[in-house]
């Protein structure tokens, strides 16, 4: 028997091979996808968008009623957020928030110290406690 040409070409499979990178491309390709905006960051841009427009109505100065000649609590421009709000939010927006790294590091470090504090006063307690059966008894 006899097999044509075509007929083998189409049974054989063809073997594909991955290109291999170097350091130097996956270094490269790394430091790409680092520049991207993280998704927290990205979920976080469109968090603030309706967050902003409520912001904006509530800096927004009303007038209750037009100034006249008279200087009485109505005649005044108002703001529907009272001061110590506004400030709290200003001092909010000052603060510079950990990153992920350091605020692991600061869980492990209060962890730590939260064992060594214990352990001391578990022999403190137990200590303390034969001391006086010692003295009672």
């Amino acid at each position: 028997m006899a097999v044509s040409k075509q007929e083998k070409t189409t049974t054989e499979k063809t073997v594909v091979k991955k290109k291999t990178t170097s350091m130097r491309e996956s270094a490269a390709k790394s430091r790409a996808h680092a520049e991207k905006p993280r998704r927290v960051r990205k979920a976080a841009g469109i968090a603030k968008k309706p967050v902003d427009s409520v912001s904006a109505a509530l800096k927004k100065e009303y007038h209750l009623v037009q100034p006249k000649n008279g200087g009485s609590f109505f005649t005044k421009s108002r703001k529907l957020t009272p001061g110590y709000f506004r400030s709290a939010w200003s001092e909010l927006r000052q603060v510079t928030w950990p990153r992920r790294k350091e605020t692991w590091r600061l869980v492990f470090a209060v962890f730590m110290f939260a064992i060594v504090v214990g352990t001391v006063i578990a022999v403190l307690d137990y200590g303390l406690e034969k001391l006086l059966r010692t003295i009672i008894f």
